[in-house]
């Protein structure tokens, strides 16, 4: 069983790819206080919104504010968060989150 596991191979990440990723997330967009949106391709590094789910713009804030609890290591180290979305919960209720803008598109948008 652990010989299996071994076997098994992430995909290699290329170059174009990694370029492609950059230009996907420096893509910037101009949000005001209830437009839909949706995570970039890539992008999503939180449980919601869920992919391909709409979130509404509830503030954008004039200077980010940065998670004083993250270690370096961690991906959410240093991430400006500078627009608060809301997003339904799991039991309907109506969610507020913190997250760094340049993650989202508008919803009707395709990259």
């Amino acid at each position: 069983m652990l010989e299996e596991l071994e076997e098994i191979e992430e995909e290699k990440t290329s170059p174009e790819q990694l370029k492609r990723m950059l230009e996907i997330y420096n893509k910037n967009y101009e949000f005001k206080v209830g437009d839909l949106v949706k995570w970039k391709p890539f992008m999503k590094n939180r449980k919601w919104p869920k992919k391909d789910e709409p979130a509404i713009v509830v503030e954008v804030l004039k200077e980010p504010i940065y998670d004083e609890f993250e270690k370096p290591n961690s991906p959410y180290f240093k991430e400006p968060l500078d627009i608060i979305l809301g997003v339904r919960g799991p039991f309907g209720e109506f969610l507020l989150f913190y997250f760094n803008k340049k993650r989202f598109m508008p919803f009707e948008e395709n990259l």
